[in-house]
């Protein structure tokens, strides 16, 4: 694999995100983010989003038990995360977000002036037969910063 990491102007990659959904695929995301931001000296930002799921039917009460489900999940995602960048001496950082992924990955890279984010070809969500991921052939689509894809 080739990978120019020059960015903004040829200077380094000062700012990784990475999108983790605790998915195998996340995991191979977050060694090569650890990879890169050893080589270039790069912060890492770890971007986890839990989507609005209330499906139609439930109640007020069943959505909340999702919630605290997705928060508890998210607090996991998060801890093995941090686990593995503090054990590999990188800089890294945990940003949690609410809404649509692709979107919030944008938005948090956008935020945080971003160099490059880092994404799996699928998450924990996808489906074997599909090449690409919905969330990551939106974030090819629609970021404004290079994107690597991890298989």
């Amino acid at each position: 694999m080739i990978l120019n990491t020059k960015q903004r102007g040829g200077g380094k990659v000062q700012k990784i995100i990475v999108a983790d959904d605790g998915s195998d695929f996340a995991q191979k995301a977050i060694e090569k983010a650890v990879e890169l931001a050893k080589k270039e000296e790069s912060e890492i930002i770890c971007v986890y989003v839990m989507e609005e799921y209330c499906p139609i039917g439930l109640t007020e009460i069943d959505c909340n038990v999702v919630r605290e489900l997705q928060i508890k999940e998210s607090r996991a995602i998060a801890a093995n995360a941090t686990e593995k960048f503090k054990k590999a001496g990188i800089q890294a950082r945990m940003a949690a977000e609410t809404g649509s992924p692709a979107e919030m990955i944008i938005e948090v890279a956008k935020r945080e002036g971003a160099d490059m984010i880092i994404a799996a070809s699928h998450g924990k969500h996808g489906a074997k037969k599909f090449a690409l991921g919905s969330v990551t052939a939106r974030l090819i689509e629609y970021s404004p910063v290079p994107v690597l894809v991890m298989k």
